[in-house]
């Protein structure tokens, strides 16, 4: 599934710029103790974007014994990989370059065309001048895995998934049962909480029952 990164950026309305380098935290605060999540941009790998929701509001990995405590649709990984597509302006550069080659070459010495800057040139001009990268930071993206609550989504999911978690993250409050809904009957891998082990193949089909699955992680009070 494709995507426009720089409308996305806008769409989950996040105070601090997100670029290449750059690790970026959406706090989404909740009454209640240990309720409150965040949303985590992690941007340090320049081919990747990853967007993922952790409990907490540092983005930092909680203990395991106070991860308990949390409701289990935050116990469990939930996240969005986003793989960065080079922009077609580049490669019409280089074949545009390829053409010419020979031709600017035999002129006057001075008709070489200047590289365009790649990825880890423009990590670098973003961790210098912060905002001023704006715009020039790759806009294309394809997303290429998406897990819900520990569950491997199926690609065919991705579109209808990603539209709830957009909505969600702008709303600052994830409702993870809600992206189950939006994934319908999807094959997934489980991946139990941290303070767990898995116990053999953990492969399975899922089928999200809206009824039986409302109370994910609802304590009620005594």
């Amino acid at each position: 599934m494709l995507l426009d990164i720089h409308k996305l950026l806008e769409e989950i309305e996040i105070k601090d710029p997100v670029y290449p380098g750059k690790r970026s935290i959406k706090p989404c605060k909740q009454t209640g103790e240990f309720k409150s999540h965040c949303v985590v941009m992690d941007w340090h790998n320049p081919d990747t974007l990853f967007m993922e929701v952790k409990a907490g509001l540092s983005g930092k990995a909680i203990d395991n014994k106070d991860l308990k405590k949390y409701p289990v649709c935050l116990q469990m990984p939930t996240y969005v990989k986003i793989e960065i597509v080079n922009d077609n302006d580049d490669k019409k550069e280089d074949e545009e370059g390829k053409g010419k080659k020979g031709k600017s070459d035999s002129s006057s010495g001075g008709g070489k065309k200047l590289a365009k800057k790649k990825l880890k040139d423009i990590v670098k001009i973003a961790q210098r001048f912060g905002e001023e990268a704006e715009g020039k930071i790759p806009s294309a993206g394809k997303i290429v895995e998406m897990m819900v609550m520990g569950m491997k989504v199926a690609e065919d999911a991705f579109s209808s998934v990603f539209n709830e978690i957009v909505k969600q993250i702008k709303a600052s409050h994830i409702a993870a049962t809600e992206l189950l809904a939006k994934a319908g009957d999807i094959v997934t891998r489980v991946q139990p909480p941290s303070f767990l082990k898995p116990k053999g193949d953990e492969t399975v089909k899922y089928n999200y029952d809206r009824e039986k699955n409302a109370n994910i992680g609802f304590r009620p009070k005594m």
